[in-house]
């Protein structure tokens, strides 16, 4: 029996259909100067820019504001340095630290502590609630943490398990914006967690 992986684990906790997509990763990389963790290149493949449970985002690499955008952002602007202490922002191969790959609806942020000199599967996951909150590392990756966001009630202080009575993944483009859609996505009344 082959164990399955963790984005197929996600996939089957969602229930999701997932609609495999081309992504042109090649000059993702040539400007990152480093290859993104393929567990992310598999999430991306299949979910694209979708929020997960309605909360967590996933950050495609070349959306509007995706990860490229954020690594433009600071590559060129150190200004805001300081509110990311102690980590410093992932600059290219030279320079390791912070690069984003996904943000949530209560202002969490989400990145890898990449390093272009480190097999990138390796790069662990670096969180936090919102700016006022404290770092946390989690020696994972980002399919392994999405998993555990979405089943495990005791990954705090990211999880949403028990938040919604199944865990479901939004199609690209679709926000909740109402009671009746959160009870219709959650799968049950929002007031009892499902």
């Amino acid at each position: 029996m082959v164990a399955m992986s963790w984005v197929e684990r996600i996939a089957e906790v969602t229930r999701a259909r997932p609609d495999r997509r081309d992504i042109a990763w090649a000059p993702v990389d040539a400007e990152l100067g480093a290859a993104v963790p393929s567990d992310f290149r598999e999430l991306c493949a299949l979910f694209g820019d979708r929020y997960f449970n309605g909360f967590l985002r996933l950050m495609s690499p070349t959306a509007e504001d995706g990860v490229l955008y954020w690594f433009r952002t600071h590559r060129r602007n150190s200004r805001y340095d300081h509110l990311y202490a102690p980590y410093e922002m992932y600059r290219g191969p030279d320079q390791p630290g912070l690069l984003r790959w996904g943000d949530d609806m209560t202002e969490g942020e989400y990145y890898w502590l990449a390093d272009a000199r480190v097999d990138p599967g390796r790069w662990p996951v670096v969180a936090r609630r919102d700016g006022l909150e404290p770092w946390h590392r989690y020696e994972i990756g980002v399919a392994e943490f999405l998993h555990r966001m979405l089943t495990d009630d005791g990954f705090t202080p990211f999880t949403v398990a028990g938040t919604a009575s199944r865990s479901f993944v939004l199609p690209e483009g679709v926000m909740i914006t109402s009671a009746e859609e959160w009870n219709f996505w959650a799968g049950g009344d929002s007031s009892t967690g499902g």
